[in-house]
């Protein structure tokens, strides 16, 4: 298991339901060279999840971005639900469910399956209670973002300008605090993951390209072009250089390449808008930009791009204060 992770890292545990999601699993058992597919590892920490975990509540996974299930992957899950003790709740994998069905070989769980709203029951025979779990669902999720964002604040002794935004401010959101732990960054990932797949299934964006413009950024950016197979890049350095015209970027012009940017933080937009620059010389555009956390309204950017941003930074109680910079 990836270092310091416990098993109640992988999940999130509301008043009815025990939430968490199988990519996760797969990350923290196998690594990320294959999220799309479920192995015995991964299986294996799903059934110590059922076995361990808040055990009197029914158990949510997700297996949303799964493409298929190796033929010994659900062994100890089933062997774990074989009486019929806890409720295995799978959303997001009817399109597995034949595969599960064959997978459960000789087991005496019981498996039910519900074509209405796509959901596929393991265990224990429940009532499910859908607005419920969504709602709770959809709690743990914005409660987690939230409470994470804030742990990264932290304050300065006196007020000082933030790193490149004209803004003044008496301390700073720091994500190095979100990607040195690994919790933190594993589903800070996945939550950013969810918002660029529903904004990719809204749009009819052609040629997608995802960038980041600071080594923040870079961690998130090359998760999500693993998620969703997607090329992406870094800006390495956009600025003065010693020889004239020595932007290496001129020599890839892609035009007609729809850009996202991802990013930590939003304040004054400084980066989205190097970002959108270094598009707009590539013959490319920056349709998009989606961020864990924003300051200024995203209606301030819709001439610009599309901001998205997994919280708004105003709405956190961290006693933080800005003040805009104004020339003298």
């Amino acid at each position: 298991m990836t270092s310091n992770l416990q098993i109640k890292d992988l999940g999130f545990a509301t008043t009815s339901f025990v939430f968490t999601r199988m990519q996760v699993l797969i990350w923290v058992a196998n690594g990320t060279a294959c999220l799309e597919l479920i192995e015995k590892d991964a299986g294996k920490l799903l059934s110590k999840m059922i076995l361990e975990y808040d055990t009197d509540k029914p158990m949510v996974v997700s297996f949303r971005g799964i493409v298929n299930i190796d033929d010994h992957a659900l062994d100890d899950v089933f062997d774990c639900l074989n009486n019929n003790q806890r409720q295995l709740i799978i959303l997001d994998g009817y399109h597995l469910v034949e595969i599960i069905y064959r997978l459960k070989k000789d087991s005496k769980a019981n498996i039910d399956t519900k074509s209405e709203n796509k959901i596929i029951t393991i265990g224990k025979s429940l009532a499910i209670n859908l607005e419920d779990l969504v709602n709770e669902r959809k709690y743990a999720m914005s409660n987690f973002i939230k409470n994470t964002v804030k742990d990264t604040f932290r304050k300065f002794s006196k007020e000082a300008r933030l790193a490149s935004t004209p803004i003044i401010s008496n301390g700073e959101f720091d994500s190095n605090r979100i990607l040195s732990n690994p919790k933190y960054f594993i589903w800070i990932t996945v939550f950013l993951s969810d918002a660029l797949r529903e904004l990719l299934d809204k749009t009819t964006l052609k040629k997608v390209k995802l960038l980041s413009a600071s080594l923040r950024g870079a961690p998130f950016t090359s998760m999500l072009g693993m998620l969703h197979n997607l090329e992406y890049e870094t800006i390495d350095h956009f600025g003065p250089k010693h020889k004239v015209f020595e932007f290496d970027f001129i020599k890839k012009i892609e035009k007609g390449t729809s850009y996202i940017y991802i990013g930590d933080y939003c304040f004054a937009g400084t980066e989205i808008k190097i970002a959108k620059t270094y598009t707009g010389l590539k013959s490319s555009k920056l349709e998009h930009a989606l961020v864990i956390g924003n300051l200024i309204e995203p209606e301030v950017f819709k001439d610009d791009f599309q901001l998205i941003s997994l919280t708004n930074l105003n709405d956190l109680e961290t006693g933080a204060t800005y003040k805009l910079l104004w020339p003298k």
